[in-house]
């Protein structure tokens, strides 16, 4: 785990498992109004993780805003089926999302990102899905989304 500092903002790079002992859940998240996870690198979250992940972001200042850039789909399935999970005032900037082509059967891993291929709901709009076309690397076919699109999505809906 990196860390980067800069007055009431902090930027983390997380790395490996969110578990029972994942050193993010050592920061005094209170401190912060602006926290930034980038979980590129994460590869998969337990229920102790879950556990110890909630009960972290419940210690985040009144009004602090966090965000999550480019989340192994794992963190992305956590969101969508765990409440609370992620409080309010919370945004997925990117995540990385699996295609499959029917044709071949090749997987493929694709970042998807806020205002390019989804946008949050806001102001009683409805939020926006615009996947990309996909191309198979092998065959050439056109592949699917490898998740269900609107349970995946579901994060994006206005927060009451």
């Amino acid at each position: 785990m990196i860390q980067k500092a800069n007055g009431d903002a902090i930027e983390v790079f997380l790395e490996g498992p969110i578990s029972e002992k994942t050193e993010i859940f050592d920061i005094k998240i209170q401190n912060f109004k602006d926290i930034k996870l980038n979980m590129a690198k994460v590869t998969f979250i337990n229920s102790i993780g879950v556990k110890n992940w909630i009960s972290w972001t419940l210690r985040m200042a009144t009004g602090a805003k966090l965000t999550l850039e480019e989340c192994p789909y794992v963190i992305v399935n956590q969101v969508n089926i765990v409440h609370g999970f992620v409080p309010k005032n919370s945004v997925i900037t990117s995540f990385f999302a699996p295609f499959l082509c029917d044709a071949c059967g090749h997987e493929q891993i694709l970042k998807l990102e806020n205002g390019v291929h989804y946008k949050y709901a806001q102001n009683q709009l409805p939020h926006e899905v615009n996947l990309p076309e996909v191309i198979c690397a092998k065959c050439g076919a056109v592949m699917e989304p490898d998740f269900m699109v609107d349970k995946t999505f579901g994060f994006l809906k206005e927060k009451t």
